[in-house]
């Protein structure tokens, strides 16, 4: 990967053999004092979304007992936030049934770096989809009047695409360094969609972009075709770390300019890239190239705890290596249901655990499946990019937002309340260590009784689409960028997603009233407490 120009200069990089480029962190030592000073980080963002919900509340969500910043949204609407905060025993951390892991890895740290959001709607009944995720709300499968309300007004892009093709977020000097502007990830379920002629905006029809299965495949596309030898005669190809390994002693040992925390960020940047490297089996070759000898897509990820983890893992290396060389900044992995960390034997966990999540045994399995993603995947991705300083006194997490969401809340194939859990700043965008809720609590006009757990009450809050235009501010996307869409009387729609007040469940309206209320009319705004 070449340098980014009048970024880096040519002691920033060390090349492979066999012209193989390996990108090294920021290093700010070697700059000259003028770039020291000027020098920006630039946000990341990596995205998961899973299948389904169905999680009870009390499963998935913090103690509300530290819930006591309050702010006013609209009048009679007060929404609330409070640190997060876990209890540790045995070795464990736990912020809820869900959201716990090994001490070891959910630190306070990291918990400081944390985000857990309540009280995210799509007030209309959206059913089985892919498209509430990051906002092309027409990809629904037409359950319901409202689905095919929603698919009739046409499809949009989804907000990984607005970024991508966004001058803001990929400044031409960002290209200049990027080798793939968005790593999509496709484990059989479609979350990304974009415009099919970028340049030509909202006049342009709405296509699926198609994801990479292999991370063997993306692996090339991220830093060329580093393979193993497939013949015996010749010799075997050395591993990527070794073939810089001259270079990299050069410049670690003789360099004076070298700081002594950039030492300890290259020795890091290093040791990470021998770390996927391994994970990968990939090399260098000096004869014909043949494939890494394990790939992600050799895991299913339905199939066993064994391999939903090395599956949610490989990626997560990728995603490391690729953030902290600059290779892409952007990525979208559509995981699908999460079965394979539960101890279900069944044949059919659609019918059996997400259409049963009222009862105990299915509402016990999906508890621990979301409880196995996130400390395998989701925290362990986090953890890994907090190992890795960013060149500014903080880490490669801390310029980034790591977001994982939902198919549907608390009630399966519901969109109140939809469950949203974060890591990093965002560069500095974004507060963190915060537990928000932004429901309405006493609109009890607006209660919602979901089927079960018995008695169980709840209530609408602020719009889901508020929250992806939170994200699209904070990856420095400005309101021109994806306030595209004008409603029949010539307004410009705000926030993100089709606007739309679902007329299959009466409870939204009393509460969010009609496209004209403030809800609607605020939502390209940061949602309340996030903002920096």
């Amino acid at each position: 990967m070449p340098p980014r120009t009048g970024m880096f200069d040519r002691r920033q990089f060390l090349r492979g053999a066999g012209g193989i480029a390996v990108g090294l962190p920021f290093l700010p030592s070697l700059l000259e004092r003028t770039a020291r000073a000027a020098g920006t980080l630039r946000p990341r963002l990596f995205w998961m979304g899973t299948d389904h919900g169905g999680c009870w509340d009390t499963n998935f969500f913090p103690d509300p007992s530290t819930l006591m910043t309050q702010a006013t949204v609209t009048t009679g609407h007060t929404v609330v936030s409070g640190p997060l905060t876990g209890t540790t025993a045995n070795g464990q951390t736990t912020l809820s049934p869900v959201l716990n892991a090994s001490s070891s890895l959910l630190t306070p740290s990291l918990i400081a770096k944390m985000n857990v959001l309540r009280g995210l709607d799509i007030p209309w009944y959206i059913g089985h989809n892919t498209g509430l995720h990051l906002g092309n709300y027409a990809r629904n499968d037409n359950n319901g009047n409202d689905g095919a309300a929603v698919t009739a007004l046409g499809a949009r892009p989804t907000i990984d695409q607005i970024m991508a093709n966004s001058s803001s977020f990929y400044t031409p000097s960002d290209l200049a360094g990027t080798t793939l502007q968005t790593m999509v990830i496709n484990s059989g379920r479609q979350l990304s969609w974009g415009f099919s002629t970028p340049s030509q905006g909202v006049a342009s029809a709405v296509q699926y972009i198609q994801g990479v299965d292999s991370s063997q495949q993306m692996f090339k596309s991220l830093f060329g075709n580093l393979t193993n030898s497939s013949s015996s005669s010749t010799p075997s190809g050395k591993p990527m770390v070794d073939n810089i390994l001259a270079s990299y002693n050069s410049l670690r040992q003789s360099n004076a300019r070298l700081s002594s925390a950039d030492k300890t960020r290259l020795d890091a940047h290093i040791a990470m890239l021998s770390q996927l490297e391994t994970s990968l089996s990939a090399t260098l070759s000096c004869t014909a190239p043949v494939a890494p000898t394990d790939d992600a897509s050799n895991h299913p990820q339905t199939s066993s705890l064994a391999n939903a983890t090395a599956y949610g893992q490989l990626w997560a290396n990728l995603v490391v290596a690729s953030f902290a060389c600059g290779a892409s900044r952007l990525g979208v992995l559509g995981w699908g249901d999460t079965s394979g960390f539960s101890s279900y034997t069944g044949s059919n966990w659609h019918q059996d655990v997400a259409h049963q999540w009222m009862t105990a045994q299915p509402q016990s399995w999906l508890t621990q499946s979301y409880q196995g993603f996130f400390q395998n995947v989701f925290l362990y991705l986090a953890s890994q990019l907090d190992q890795i300083d960013d060149g500014a006194g903080g880490t490669l997490l801390d310029s980034t937002l790591l977001v994982w969401t939902q198919e549907c809340g608390m009630e399966t194939h519901e969109a109140y309340g939809v469950p949203v859990v974060t890591f990093g700043g965002a560069a500095g965008a974004l507060n963190t260590g915060l537990y928000c809720d932004y429901r309405d609590t006493t609109q009890t006009k607006a209660m919602i009784s979901p089927v079960a757990p018995a008695g169980y009450q709840t209530y609408p809050g602020l719009l889901y689409s508020q929250w992806l235009a939170t994200v699209l501010l904070a990856m420095g996307v400005p309101t021109s960028q994806f306030e595209l869409w004008k409603d029949s009387s010539g307004n410009v729609q705000h926030g993100y997603g089709t606007p739309y007040l679902g007329t299959d469940e009466s409870a939204w309206i009393p509460h969010y009233q009609s496209l004209s209320s403030v809800y609607y009319s605020m939502a390209s705004q940061p949602l309340p407490f996030l903002q920096t």
